[in-house]
């Protein structure tokens, strides 16, 4: 089996395709840029831009799989391009955003239904992976953390359920290397609620270091952070979308200790 994997320098595409080696799969990696990327011995590295339909058939040629990042804006050249390469399998990597009643009323949601559409309808077997929050959102605080000794963010005891990139990559892995999942949309969630300002505690004691936290005003929050992200953690709420990724592999959830342990190095 041959599995293009797209978006091959992000966090979840790298864990997708390290897993899928040990699987045995042959992988082919895609990026813009494919001379920026490291990638591991035998993965055939290859060029795909989903705005320049040129760079789609060359990759996906002899292709039985793929895992694609959301792309809304190259989505209907990349169905095309699959259609005529034979693609047998496509496991998007979408969001939770997109499982919401009211997912075609925020700009998240309405991004990942915009991929998600097209594929439903395209004909190809499909399968959605659908998480909530990401435990990588932490890395935006890296610097901060390094040079300050500390965090600015809105809604500091607003309670989040961050997911370990490893568990969403294990949810992908399963369903392009088993049976039964085409046609399915996998709701991933983390393992328990903390708050962001005990993420900060956690982040400094895994780092040996006290970290400052700073209330964060909702309209500087609103220059780099989405509207719904920020309408969440205001609301107060303890919002669970649906099951861990327990649900799909049979192993438990990662915990958000268990992703600091993993990243402790990037905020020292």
């Amino acid at each position: 089996m041959t599995v293009l994997v797209t978006g091959a320098r992000g966090a979840i595409a790298r864990n997708v395709i390290a897993q899928l080696l040990a699987e045995g799969a042959a992988v082919r990696a895609a990026s813009r840029d494919p001379r920026a990327t490291a990638l591991p011995e035998g993965v055939h590295p290859v060029r795909v831009d989903f705005t320049e339909p040129e760079t789609l058939a060359p990759a996906l040629e002899g292709v039985d799989k793929v895992f694609l990042y959301a792309a809304p804006e190259g989505v209907d050249h990349f169905v095309t391009a699959a259609q005529a390469a034979g693609v047998q399998h496509v496991v998007l990597l979408s969001s939770a955003a997109a499982a919401d009643p009211d997912g075609d009323q925020n700009e998240i949601g309405l991004q990942h239904l915009r991929a998600e559409r097209p594929l439903a309808a395209s004909g190809i077997p499909w399968t959605f992976v659908r998480p909530a929050m990401f435990a990588t959102n932490s890395l935006w605080w890296r610097d901060s953390i390094r040079d300050e000794g500390l965090v600015r963010v809105p809604y500091p005891d607003a309670m989040v359920n961050p997911i370990h990139e490893r568990d969403i990559a294990e949810v992908a892995v399963a369903a392009l290397t088993q049976d039964g999942h085409e046609g399915r949309a996998h709701l991933v969630d983390g393992p328990g609620h903390l708050t962001q300002r005990r993420q900060i505690e956690l982040i400094g004691e895994a780092v040996g270091r006290e970290i400052a936290v700073q209330e964060l005003p909702r309209a500087v929050a609103e220059q780099f952070l989405p509207t719904p992200l920020l309408d969440m953690l205001a609301g107060g709420e303890v919002h669970r979308y649906g099951p861990t990724a327990e649900a799909v592999t049979g192993r438990p959830a990662r915990t958000y200790a268990e992703w600091i342990a993993d990243h402790a190095d990037d905020f020292r």
